[in-house]
């Protein structure tokens, strides 16, 4: 009984101590508005727009797969978890998460519309 007791108490612990490892950290989220070097622009998605720092030991993921910087792109959706550089002012950017596009949906049951008749007669 106290066994359990004991690894009950430790699976609680470890469960708030994983809670607390994103003290701090913001999460921002929109689409890239462009990428200079070592920082992006996001537009979130209120409108505002805000640069993140990029570093050697940010980490990039595709759908739960390491991915690179080079794999973000301008109009690419993220979510970004990033520290605010207090000496800066601005974010530095822990890890991004970046998006893959749906595929565009196409109507099947629009008709094509007829063609013109150019020639003259009415």
């Amino acid at each position: 009984m106290f066994k359990r007791f004991v690894a009950c108490t430790f699976a609680v612990l470890m469960s708030v101590g994983l809670l607390w490892a994103h003290d701090g950290n913001e999460h921002i989220m929109g689409t890239v508005s462009s990428i200079n070097g070592d920082h992006v622009m996001i537009k979130t998605q209120d409108g505002k727009s805000e640069m993140v720092m990029l570093g050697k030991t940010t980490k990039y993921m595709i759908d739960k797969k390491a991915a690179k910087v080079t794999d973000m792109k301008v109009g690419s959706r993220v979510v970004v978890d990033a520290k605010m550089d207090a000496k800066m002012k601005m974010y530095s950017a822990l890890e991004v998460k970046i998006g893959v596009a749906a595929p565009l949906k196409t109507d099947t049951n629009e008709k094509p519309s007829a063609p013109a008749d150019h020639s003259g007669h009415q």
